[in-house]
C-alpha cells in the first residue's frame, strides 16, 4: 500500500488522534482512509445523473478567521449556481447559508471550493432533485 503525506494544523491533528482514541481505530491511516471512502462516495449515494438539484449548503466559521470574505470571493465566483445566501451569527461562530441549484457535479465543485476556505471548520448540505415535490 502507497504511504501519502498529509498537512493538517495540530489543532486538527489532535481531533482525529482523540477521535481514534475515543472510536477504536487502530491508527490515523485507518480513519483517514475510511473518511476518505465516504468523501468519494458523498455525492455518488443517490442517482442525480441529468438532474437538475437543489442544495442548501451550510458553512460554519469562526468571525475572526477572515473566511467570510473568501466565502463571498467564491459566492460572487459562482454567481450562476447561488440563488440564495445568508450569513447569521451564533456568538462567535459565523453561519453562512447558500441555496444552489445545478448539476450534481457543479454542486460538488463549488463544496470542495467552500470546504477549501481557510477558516471554514464545517460544510454541511442536503440535496433535492429540482423535480421531487415538497409535499408526497
Amino acid at each position: 500500500m502507497p504511504v501519502v503525506s498529509v498537512s493538517m494544523p495540530d489543532s486538527l491533528l489532535n481531533e482525529l488522534d482523540k477521535f481514534i482514541q475515543d472510536h477504536g481505530y487502530s491508527g490515523r491511516s485507518e480513519a483517514v482512509r475510511e473518511g476518505t471512502r465516504g468523501l468519494l462516495a458523498e455525492f455518488d449515494e443517490q442517482d442525480f445523473d441529468g438532474k437538475q438539484v437543489i442544495c442548501v449548503i451550510t458553512t460554519m466559521f469562526d468571525h475572526n478567521s477572515g473566511a467570510e470574505v473568501a466565502l463571498s470571493e467564491v459566492r460572487h465566483a459562482n454567481q450562476d449556481l447561488v440563488t440564495s445566501n445568508v450569513h447569521s451569527h451564533a456568538k462567535s461562530t459565523c453561519l453562512e447559508l447558500f441555496v444552489v441549484e445545478g448539476t450534481v457535479d457543479d454542486i460538488s465543485s463549488y463544496v470542495s471550493r467552500l470546504r477549501a476556505v481557510d477558516g471554514v471548520t464545517t460544510v454541511e448540505y442536503s440535496i433535492l432533485t429540482a423535480d421531487q415535490s415538497v409535499f408526497p
